[in-house]
């Protein structure tokens, strides 16, 4: 009875887009900036902060090299929210994946809405909501779910436009295509416009769309796309070698027909994808089982979601460069698929009352995951009580302006935490760190046989023991661990450690 009860209040009877609205904004945006930088969101934060360190928002650096392998705008949108608030945070970083989240929730509630009823739409939002991946892309500083949230918004528009478009809906929907593709790349349009052909060839409607107002949008389109790329060539900074269209053809069309990295198996997305979908995979695979036999009874609808899903699987598998999360723009049309079988065949109730089950689990475990644990994991051991450890007791040495730094190879996010100008040495490691010796750093760090009085060196707990025979006499900071670390007795070898001197 309290599943039934839950369910309707979900998705039946009883249930409200506000409830979902109310959810989403929980997950997505409750305690935002409590995880510390994750890998590749050092990026975004060292080209926002050196943007801002130049007031150049047009030329992408990334450690003092030009880097324009992404468009502008997810730059620019950190960069807004930065200004906002007033300072480049972690929660700052991820403000604009986390409102793409939310757009995407609501457009897939929008698309399953015109496409069947709201029953499917509310489903398929819940479904995506606790979705684990969803969930971690829409609270991590990049441009995947920006692209992914911009083809799924550009799709549910078209559906909900396309019997009566006028001019004005065409060229929003251009906008969306060309906004999508200023964040990430050109796979956003290529995703939309790939799941919109299967229902322009069933429906039998693309003489309809043939039209002088496509033309328009897509002429108003195509100036927005270029503009920035424009603005970055005309007002040239001197020596940036960088090209934006050039990376464009790069990243696009070199990296799908002549890949020059990420070159995973041919088999990598049948991997990913039922990764991607837990804890929804359990019904998707079940829901691929009953195609063959619900096929010829299916609507033209429910035939969409299933050749939009299979397109963008070929589509994504053909390319030649593959990595896990590039799966992600699949991921709300496989969900799409598998809430229309939850809320179709004999056994109705059954699967109804088991989404709901999954949907309410899930949504505790994420909520406790994201908002509880990792502010636990990061407490008393996060990089920013580091960085106040050692302005501390630097300060108590010398003021904190006659000090310099140099980085001996520590994690990337250590500028951002420390608010480094991006013109501070950072010195790599040659070889592998686990070899090192203190042979192999004197001769690979030379600042290390004499280095400079005025100077506090910064790198990583696995050379501490290297580092103390070399440094004798320097006072050491460390990034303690966590409460979490502490209870397992973690040991991060990765941790920061600065070598302060005491003259």
């Amino acid at each position: 009875m309290r599943s039934t009860c839950l369910a309707e209040l979900l998705w039946g009877k009883k249930a409200r887009f506000s409830y979902l609205i109310f959810a989403t904004l929980i997950l997505l945006f409750g305690m935002l900036g409590s995880r510390e930088i994750w890998t590749q969101e050092h990026r975004w934060a060292d080209i926002v902060y050196t943007m801002f360190y130049h007031h150049d928002f047009l030329h992408p650096i990334l450690d003092g090299h030009d880097y324009y392998d992404k468009p502008l705008l997810s730059y620019w949108l950190i960069a807004g929210f930065t200004t906002l608030c007033g300072k480049l945070t972690t929660g700052a970083m991820r403000l604009p994946s986390a409102l793409a989240g939310l757009l995407a929730v609501s457009s897939i509630y929008w698309l399953g809405s015109h496409l069947k009823d709201k029953r499917l739409g509310l489903l398929a939002g819940w479904m995506l909501l606790t979705t684990f991946y969803f969930i971690f892309w829409a609270r991590t500083s990049s441009a995947d779910m920006l692209n992914m949230a911009g083809s799924l918004f550009a799709v549910a528009w078209y559906f909900a436009k396309k019997s009566k478009a006028n001019l004005f809906d065409y060229t929003v929907f251009f906008l969306i295509l060309a906004l999508t593709a200023l964040c990430k790349g050109l796979v956003g349009p290529v995703v939309a416009i790939l799941v919109i052909l299967p229902d322009v060839i069933l429906q039998r409607s693309w003489k309809k769309h043939l039209q002088w107002r496509v033309v328009v949008a897509v002429l108003i389109a195509l100036i927005i796309y270029i503009l920035p790329f424009w603005a970055s060539a005309h007002f040239s900074r001197e020596n940036y070698g960088a090209n934006g269209f050039y990376e464009v053809y790069r990243e696009n069309m070199m990296r799908y027909f002549q890949p020059f990295d990420h070159k995973g198996p041919f088999y990598t997305y049948f991997i990913y994808l039922p990764i991607y979908l837990l804890p929804w995979t359990f019904f998707f695979i079940p829901a691929l089982f009953y195609l063959k036999p619900r096929w010829s009874s299916l609507s033209s609808h429910a035939k969409w979601m299933v050749l939009s899903t299979l397109i963008l699987f070929l589509f994504f598998t053909l390319s030649g460069s593959r990595r896990s999360y590039y799966v992600l723009p699949i991921v709300p049309f496989a969900i799409l698929l598998t809430a229309d079988w939850i809320l179709s065949g004999r056994d109705l109730t059954k699967r109804f009352l088991w989404a709901g089950r999954v949907a309410a689990l899930f949504f505790v475990l994420w909520v406790s995951n994201f908002i509880v644990v990792q502010p636990l994991y990061y407490s008393q051991a996060s990089m920013e009580d580091f960085s106040a450890d050692l302005q501390a007791i630097a300060t108590q040495i010398k003021p904190a302006s006659k000090w310099k730094f140099v980085l001996l190879d520590p994690e990337s996010k250590v500028r951002f935490y420390l608010h480094l100008s991006p013109e501070i040495i950072n010195e790599s490691v040659v070889g592998n760190r686990e070899e090192q010796t203190q042979t192999t750093l004197l001769k690979t760090w030379p600042i290390l046989r004499h280095p400079p009085q005025d100077t506090i060196l910064i790198s990583r707990k696995m050379y501490l023991p290297l580092l103390k025979e070399i440094l004798k006499g320097y006072v050491i900071v460390e990034n303690k661990p966590g409460f979490i670390k502490k209870v397992l007795k973690v040991s991060d070898e990765n941790a920061t450690v600065a070598f302060i001197p005491k003259r």
